[in-house]
């Protein structure tokens, strides 16, 4: 179940995510949200100004779940205490929660002409590339990572496999186990 709210627009981003994750991204809508919120469409709009918008912050609200599990969880350990492997495990899990509803706002802003949802999925993409990077140039410095490949095309790599086998699953009808 999602986090309690602090605000209405915390209250409105909160109800789309559970409206996602139940039915699908498809399903979210302001007469849905106002719905089910109590309130008006009009209202809606107080805080948003559409449907893209509300997509957006969703998808920013999850996207903070997912920066701050990988700060901290994501440590280059030279001891192995902290096998890259199992690193990388609780990261997906955090990476899918809430049934992929990342990933599915994420192939949302790839198929839409709201503005909003696509400023926001390119800027997750961009910082999470970035931070992946970070984490494999750390890898790589302390010995836990193949240096034959930069760090940068590692991370590439990875964003690919994650994402890519997402949508091979979909595609395919097939249950998505993005640890395998």
């Amino acid at each position: 179940m999602v986090n309690a709210c602090c605000t209405r627009a915390d209250e409105i981003i909160q109800r789309a995510i559970e409206i996602a994750e139940s039915h699908s991204v498809a399903r979210v809508t302001t007469a849905s949200l106002a719905r089910r919120l109590g309130f008006t469409e009009a209202a809606l709009y107080r805080y948003f100004p559409g449907k893209g918008a509300i997509l957006a912050a969703s998808l920013q609200h999850l996207a903070e779940a997912v920066f701050g599990s990988a700060s901290a969880e994501l440590i280059a350990d030279p001891s192995g205490q902290f096998p890259v492997e199992a690193q990388l495990r609780r990261h997906i899990a955090v990476f899918t929660a809430h049934r992929g509803l990342l990933v599915d706002l994420l192939f949302a802003a790839a198929s839409t002409s709201e503005a909003a949802l696509q400023e926001a999925a390119h800027a997750f993409v961009q910082e999470y590339s970035q931070r992946m990077t970070a984490y494999f140039e750390q890898l790589q410095a302390c010995g836990s990572c193949p240096v034959d490949l930069s760090a940068e095309h590692l991370s590439r790599m990875w964003c690919c496999q994650l994402l890519g086998g997402a949508l091979r699953a979909r595609i395919a009808r097939e249950p998505w186990d993005p640890a395998q």
